[in-house]
């Protein structure tokens, strides 16, 4: 069979999202055979660098490589293939108009989450300021070099007008719960998919992705040979070719002998 190459997503699609982050023991056999059988396998996630790249369960199953910030910073065994990072003139716009509009705020870079530490943390972002140790530092230091950010409502939040002031370089992702994704207008999940097919002049019939929610939409409405989880989002149903089982099922496993890349 020609070389294909297979793009996954994590949270809901590689490991589940009930805090366990339970890693399937059959995903871990799908993703290696598939690479044994000539393929390629790389992680399309909204999350940075560091924090794809330094989870144990990513280490233990093996890729090609990553596709990092929604299609800002590609990786391939090793070697950096393309880097961006949000405009100098954009960092002062987002930090302002987060506290002017009551918008908790985490601006997220290859190396380092930048806190906005300014005022109270929710859960969420103390849960990751946590975690994170060696990859914090604060939103006021000078030289930040992020590829994105993320932010979460607060009761005083003007949502609406925060999105208008950081138009000019980022599109909004919704991500549901008072929870939002902002991504650099050039980059998507998308655009990495189209810069690896060309980098190893591959058509988009021989790329396959592999999603669970709606900040995968706009890979899985680039290819045709897109698959959503059977526990992934219902709306998205009709966006793709494909439905496997649930992860817990081997969700994984089932589409890559669905489309005959492995037995």
């Amino acid at each position: 069979m020609k070389q294909k190459i297979v793009f996954f997503d994590i949270d809901g699609t590689l490991i589940t999202e009930d805090g366990n982050q339970t890693l399937p023991e059959s995903t871990v056999y799908a993703i290696q055979e598939l690479r044994r059988r000539g393929h390629l396998a790389f992680i399309n996630s909204g999350r940075t660098l560091f924090n794809v790249i330094e989870q144990p369960y990513i280490l233990r199953i093996g890729f090609d490589g990553y596709v990092c910030a929604c299609g800002a910073h590609i990786l391939y065994r090793g070697k950096h293939l393309l880097t961006a990072t949000v405009p100098y003139e954009a960092h002062a716009a987002v930090i302002d108009a987060a506290r002017r509009y009551h918008m908790e705020l985490l601006l997220e870079g290859p190396d380092y989450f930048y806190f906005d530490l300014s005022i109270p943390m929710n859960a969420s972002r103390q849960s990751l300021y946590d975690r994170f140790p060696n990859h914090r530092e604060n939103v006021d230091i000078p030289n930040k070099c992020f590829n994105k950010f993320v932010t979460w409502e607060t009761p005083e939040s003007d949502t609406a007008s925060f999105v208008k002031a950081v138009s000019p370089w980022f599109t909004y992702i919704n991500r549901g719960g008072g929870f939002g994704e902002f991504c650099m207008h050039a980059y998507s999940k998308a655009t990495g998919i189209q810069f690896l097919a060309d980098r190893f002049g591959l058509s988009l019939d021989d790329c396959y992705v592999i999603g669970d929610s709606m900040n995968d939409l706009p890979m899985l409405d680039y290819v045709q040979h897109s698959i959503l989880m059977g526990n992934g989002t219902p709306s998205l149903r009709s966006h793709v070719e494909y439905v496997t089982t649930d992860i817990l099922d081997d969700g994984i496993e089932n589409a890559l002998v669905h489309y005959n890349l492995i037995p």
